[in-house]
């Protein structure tokens, strides 16, 4: 079954199930509470009618042959059954013999006899009939007889059927009217669930790019917005793959190029001379130590997806450990012609973390710094502490980086606007960088603005 006739059922089927119901109780109440009501009250009128005309006929009330014969004067004129009852409650005469069954309700004699009328209406579904009995006095109040008239709903069964008919129509315009509107409100829920279910097969076989359209109700506006997201979710994936890909390529394809031409140069006789043969073999042992950060790069990015950084905490003199952690970094910024300076103070406090962990991302913090500042530009280190937390600083006076990327350079691959022509590294440093510093539970804050440098501080609790 499909969702549009799903829908369907759903909004008719309670109808089908509560009309019947509603349509047989309105039909109960219009004969009990209606017909049957107005058809005792007109019998009434009749009862009453043919007890005054008993005026003066004392006769018909002790022979059943002069009541009889009273009768058969009303036979044209009544389409009701008139029975003439004894004060004692016999039978003495009847309009219709063959109605004899109707006069089985039992009068209520006593209640007759002190002059009070008598209503008896029958409802059940063989049998739907009114019978009033009106007790005849004379001047002294006196019961001389009782005068019965009694009728079945059928007198009124013509107006009945057009009534029952009518209630039909209304229920069946309503059944119809809500089977259209179901149909209506299926067809705008089918549309955008029908359009996610296209996007969500498109994006299995690689064809959507356009996003979903959010509209509907609430929920599946909600839904389209999910599809859409996940949509640029797997483009982003998509995009972070292929630059991945391309970024190793020229990682390793470019000092895996100079290696081997260093080692066609070799062969070819520069081997020979021990001089150039020991200059080539520094080269291409330089080559190779630049690829280090390449690999640790790649495995941190591993341990990354995984979630398995671990951590070999110990107790670290940051006095001691922070300056013998910068001569490296201080030699490649000023062989680069970077301005290096340092402002550290004499005592810090110790702290408990991964000594080769926190130096990799203060590492990847200074490398970002020195390879996007330009020649002759300002490399500063600081650090410094809190009552609460240690800080570690790196800035530069480089180009910048504009506010809408200052959150995405921590995103994995992630390239600047600036560098697009394949820089050095994979765009992992900051990120790297930023989860060891959290599983120290620290943080990494940036200052930056375009043009006149960044500021990156490495905040830890002490």
């Amino acid at each position: 079954m499909s969702m549009r006739s799903r829908f369907i059922l759903s909004h008719v089927l309670p109808l089908l199930l509560i009309l019947p119901l509603i349509g047989v109780a309105l039909i109960y109440l219009l004969e009990t509470q209606i017909l049957l009501q107005d058809l005792s009250a007109n019998l009434t009128r009749q009862a009453v009618l043919i007890a005054a005309t008993t005026n003066g006929r004392t006769d018909i009330w002790t022979n059943p042959q002069q009541a009889q014969a009273y009768l058969a004067q009303f036979d044209d004129q009544l389409d009701v059954q008139v029975s003439l009852l004894s004060a004692s409650g016999d039978y003495l005469a009847a309009t219709d013999d063959d109605a004899l069954p109707l006069v089985r309700p039992t009068p209520d004699l006593p209640s007759l006899n002190a002059g009070q009328r008598q209503v008896a209406v029958t409802y059940r579904p063989d049998e739907q009939s009114a019978t009033i009995y009106v007790p005849v006095v004379d001047v002294n109040q006196h019961v001389l007889g009782i005068v019965q008239v009694s009728d079945q709903l059928e007198s009124v069964a013509s107006s009945f059927t057009r009534l029952s008919q009518f209630v039909l129509l209304v229920l069946a315009v309503a059944l119809a009217a809500s089977m259209l509107l179901g149909l209506i409100l299926a067809l705008r829920l089918e549309r955008p669930i029908g359009a996610v279910t296209t996007a969500v097969a498109d994006i299995a076989t690689g064809q959507r790019s356009e996003p979903v359209p959010e509209t509907g109700t609430r929920e599946t506006k909600k839904l389209a917005q999910s599809v859409n997201l996940l949509t640029d979710r797997l483009r982003e994936l998509e995009e972070t793959r292929q630059r991945l890909l391309a970024n190793l390529v020229h990682e390793i394809g470019r000092p895996l190029g100079a290696l081997k031409a260093a080692v066609n140069v070799l062969r070819d006789g520069a081997g020979n001379d021990p001089a150039l043969r020991e200059e080539f073999l520094a080269g291409m042992d330089n080559t190779i130590s630049r690829m280090e950060p390449l690999l640790d790069d790649l495995a941190g990015l591993h341990g990354q997806i995984l979630g398995n950084i671990s951590l070999n905490r110990q107790t670290i003199q940051l006095t001691d450990w922070l300056p013998a952690l910068l001569p490296t970094w201080r030699a490649a910024a000023q062989e680069k012609g970077l301005v290096w300076r340092s402002d550290l103070p004499d005592q810090l406090s110790p702290l408990h973390a991964d000594p080769d962990r926190l130096a990799q991302a203060m590492g990847n913090l200074v490398s970002n710094a020195i390879k996007y500042t330009p020649s002759g530009g300002r490399i500063t280190i600081a650090a410094g502490e809190t009552e609460t937390e240690i800080w570690l600083q790196v800035g530069d006076n480089g180009p910048g980086i504009p506010a809408e990327e200052q959150e995405l350079i921590f995103a994995a691959f992630y390239r600047s606007q600036r560098d697009r022509r394949f820089p050095q590294g994979l765009g992992l440093g900051l990120t790297i960088a930023r989860e060891i510093v959290a599983e120290h539970n620290g943080r990494i804050t940036l200052h930056s603005t375009p043009d006149a440098g960044s500021l990156f501080t490495i905040h830890l609790p002490r």
